[in-house]
């Protein structure tokens, strides 16, 4: 019996063995199966990083024929300015070498500009967004090169941000530019002789009888629109050839320019309700004439573009006075809104053809940034549309910009004068 029990012992361990192989047999197949499929998925992630490797070098091979055959200088920059470029093609454009240190490529920079580079960079930098400045640079043949560099930051982890960019000749476009604009200036400063002499025969003319007076009295308004025209020609002359438009300031009450603004657009558009409502201290240091210039182009605006009641409102707001004009009528569309205070544009462009030259906003946004100032527009179909002028009490002088090529700044000056 013992030997019985031994045996069925024996039996039992050997039919345990015999599992415990057969499980260990089915483990070996499991990994064997499971090493094939990684080894089929390395194969295919190896094939993979071959073909992105593939795509890598064709993108390089791409860019760097980009950059060989562009007229524009790409270069590379750390977020504390160390600049790489292209040597042989930095000495084309320069005539200088790039410069030692992080900022030795300044040295190719006008002196006058130098400072505006690093602060445009640096606040790039602060905000992580696209970096975009123009400025003057040293030409091989001499002399200095408008250039607009433009650069965006590669997505990295490294702390040492890169950001690449690309510099680009403008001075062509800027040559242009300029030559349209100092046409423009000396055009509305030779027409202003005849139509003097316009006004003054008109003048002369005016005790005429009917029908003749009433001729006189149409040619006088016509001259007196051209008049306007060409003040707003020499305004936009001055704000883009000179140091902006000129204001002299005194101490004076918004709300007396607004109230007598008011009573003269109220006088000559009968047919539409002006209102003015004022609120606070309203004193300050401002140009009146070129204030009443604004608030007349707003409510002109109101009135030609609008409908229903116009209302014009001045309010303390501490340092500065707000200034609004309000009306209802056709909504500005949101995409006009955004060149609305460009030169040459109308307020009823799209909506209503307006007279003028569309220089009206333009020169209203520069008066106001004359005075350090700010000028915006809301406009929706419920609410209508409304001005808003910002007007500091007390502003330093404004600095002065660069000149354009071809113009130094002594010669801007004084053909600004000159207009």
């Amino acid at each position: 019996m013992q030997a019985a029990l031994r045996l069925r012992s024996l039996l039992h361990e050997r039919n345990k063995q015999r599992e415990e192989l057969l499980r260990f047999h089915a483990q070996i197949r499991a990994a064997n199966e499971h090493l094939l499929a990684s080894s089929l998925r390395m194969q295919e992630l190896a094939d993979d990083a071959n073909a992105a490797r593939t795509v890598a070098t064709l993108n390089e091979e791409r860019f760097r024929t980009l950059v060989m055959t562009s007229s524009a200088l790409i270069w590379q920059a750390t977020a504390k300015g160390h600049v790489t470029v292209d040597d042989e093609a930095w000495r084309t454009l320069t005539g200088v070498n790039v410069g030692t240190g992080e900022w030795g490529w300044l040295d190719a920079v006008h002196p006058g500009d130098q400072s505006r580079v690093r602060h445009a960079w640096a606040a790039a930098v602060a905000a992580g967004a696209p970096y975009e400045c123009q400025y003057r640079i040293r030409k091989l043949e001499g002399g200095y090169a408008w250039v607009v560099a433009r650069a965006a930051r590669i997505p990295s982890v490294d702390p040492e941000r890169q950001w690449i960019g690309m510099l680009n000749d403008v001075s062509d476009r800027m040559r242009v530019e300029e030559s349209r604009e100092r046409f423009i200036g000396i055009l509305g400063h030779d027409l202003r002789n005849p139509l003097n002499a316009i006004l003054m025969g008109v003048e002369m003319l005016g005790a005429l009888p009917a029908p003749e007076a009433d001729v006189v009295a149409r040619v006088g308004r016509s001259a007196l629109r051209m008049e306007a025209m060409i003040r707003d020609v020499l305004d936009f002359a001055r704000g883009r050839l000179g140091d902006g438009i000129p204001v002299t300031k005194t101490n004076v009450d918004m709300r007396g320019i607004c109230e007598e603004i008011v009573a003269e657009m109220t006088q000559a558009c009968r047919a539409r309700s002006i209102r003015f409502e004022g609120a606070g201290d309203l004193r300050g240091e401002w140009d009146p004439q070129r204030v009443q210039q604004v608030l007349s182009n707003l409510v002109g605006n109101a009135v030609a573009h609008g409908s229903g009641a116009i209302r014009v409102t001045a309010s303390d707001a501490g340092e500065a006075v707000i200034v609004t004009v309000h009306n209802h009528g056709t909504t500005i569309p949101a995409a006009a809104i955004a060149t609305l205070f460009e030169p040459f544009t109308k307020v009823g462009q799209g909506l209503q053809a307006g007279e003028g030259l569309g220089l009206g906003l333009y020169i209203a946004s520069e008066i106001v940034r004359a005075h350090g100032g700010t000028i915006s527009v809301a406009s929706d179909p419920r609410g209508g549309t409304t001005f808003a002028t910002r007007w500091p009490r007390r502003t330093s002088p404004r600095p002065i910009e660069a000149s354009p090529p071809g113009l130094a700044g002594g010669e801007r000056c004084a053909l600004a004068d000159q207009v």
